[in-house]
């Protein structure tokens, strides 16, 4: 069984000249290297002079606008090996690090995630390093920092004992900075999706897709490396993440994915409710019923009250309606094209010819900003925890030019207290309120100017929808 090693690179030849440093020091020695840049950021011809008897390294230039998905693809097609280690260009690796990867892959384990000291995930500190680019240097360092830096996953990693199948989502802590994979799984799986651009979410996405493939994952603290401190530009990050995650629900429209994203990457925070979004992540869940009436309003109220809300929005709209939380009356209308219901009934509507059904409870919607003209919620809403309703409604204002919300008198409150702080915020939403029926019942329309001036709108296709494909 022989290994080769992947490296995507983008400038920083002095971080990338330590990272060569200790693989070209392993005791493990009968391995390849694959450096992938784009648009020719590094000098490779010093790097070739300087590690031709040490190391055996490939390089390969691709366009600069190559996403990083496409970089590791490419080495994977030109590569033979039987095993593939994804390594960061800014990633000092241990001198046992080839030979623990290979020891557990030839005892049956494709799937073999390495301990990071020093990865920060989003909205963590990390310690600097402000000494010499010289191996030696930065060793001592970390070896007299090694526990001020642990793995950002060490807090998922430690409540399981290591055992990384019984995580809720092991696929989650596939980070593509110190992995191996088999080319067997690599090849099933489909390899990485060049869609995805910018930083984040490409590597956990093909994570997701070994773990559908029935492979394991298994952690390796043995196969250690040290990441590189140095400066991001988190407002890029997450910016570029959030778009990712969007690309990812779009791919597998489950809630476990839709639930992960709330939780772990909190990417669609209210701004100063960090607190109540993180106590609702320890216990985001909504309750799967199969009986709207049992969870909802009385059935002759709920009904005058569709009439009414059908009349008002089908006389301005008729086309691309979403709608959230399902209701007879106007899951059959024509407009609407899209349902989004968290309960297990909602899956016996999938089949249901012209209709796009998922169940999410849509605290993170798979859609394009403005991609419906009027997105319809229903009091369904009035089920879930109250940390997920600010989530919901600025992803619905995001998705659709106008919202309507309906809502019990009594618990109208949680939705015009997320309206009135967008407002406060400087987002130019505008909202009025209405009767439906009685005083018991209002309906909240609602726009996001801001939003609608700048976006263009158009619904989705099915791309991007199918599993294992192959990018490789």
């Amino acid at each position: 069984m022989n290994v080769t090693v992947i490296i995507p690179v983008y400038g920083k030849p002095d971080v990338l000249h330590l990272t060569l440093q200790a693989l070209a020091g392993q005791h493990y020695s009968d391995f390849s290297v694959w450096l992938v840049d784009q648009g020719g950021t590094i000098p490779f011809e010093q790097f070739r002079n300087a590690y031709e008897d040490k190391l055996r390294i490939h390089y390969i230039d691709t366009p600069a606008h190559t996403t990083v998905s496409d970089k590791r693809n490419r080495a994977i097609r030109e590569s033979a090996e039987d095993v593939v280690i994804f390594l960061d260009a800014d990633t000092i690796v241990c001198a046992d690090f080839v030979g623990e990867h290979m020891a557990l892959q030839c005892a049956g384990n494709e799937v073999v995630i390495g301990y990071i000291y020093g990865k920060k995930g989003m909205q963590r500190e990390e310690l600097n390093y402000e000494g010499k680019l010289e191996l030696e240097a930065f060793m001592r360092w970390f070896e007299h920092e090694s526990r001020r830096i642990p793995d950002e996953r060490e807090k998922y990693y430690e409540p399981v004992q290591d055992q990384l199948m019984r995580l809720q989502w092991p696929w989650a802590v596939f980070w593509s900075g110190n992995i191996s994979v088999s080319r067997a799984a690599l090849q099933r799986a489909g390899g990485f999706d060049h869609r995805f651009k910018g930083w984040g979410i490409e590597d956990i996405e093909v994570g997701y897709r070994l773990v559908q493939s029935g492979y394991e994952l298994t952690l390796s603290r043995s196969a250690w490396a040290v990441h590189v401190p140095h400066e991001v530009d988190e407002a890029k990050r997450m910016q570029d993440q959030t778009a990712n995650a969007r690309m990812f629900l779009r791919k597998y429209p489950a809630m476990e994915i839709e639930l992960y994203f709330l939780k772990v990457h909190d990417w669609r925070k209210v701004p100063d409710r960090g607190e109540a979004i993180a106590k609702a992540a320890n216990k985001a869940t909504v309750t799967a019923t199969t009986s709207i009436a049992d969870t909802l309003m009385q059935e002759d109220e709920l009904t005058h009250g569709m009439q009414k809300i059908i009349q008002m929005v089908t006389s301005s709209y008729d086309t691309h309606f979403l709608l959230v939380g399902y209701d007879a009356k106007l899951f059959v209308l024509s407009q609407v094209s899209t349902l989004i219901d968290p309960r297990a009934m909602s899956e016996g509507l999938m089949n249901v010819s012209g209709k796009k059904v998922y169940r999410l409870a849509g605290s993170c919607m798979p859609f394009e900003a403005l991609s419906f003209d009027v997105c319809i919620i229903t009091p369904v809403w009035t089920m879930y925890n109250p940390e997920m309703i600010p989530h919901l409604l600025m992803e619905a204002l995001r998705t659709s030019r106008v919202c309507y919300c309906l809502s019990p008198r009594t618990e109208i409150l949680p939705l015009l207290a997320v309206l009135t702080s967008l407002k406060k915020l400087g987002r130019d939403i505008e909202y009025s309120i209405v009767d439906v029926v009685d005083q018991n019942m209002k309906l909240i329309t609602c726009k996001d100017r801001g939003m609608i001036q700048v976006q263009e709108g158009g619904m989705l296709d099915d791309q991007g929808r199918y599993r294992h494909h192959s990018y490789i």
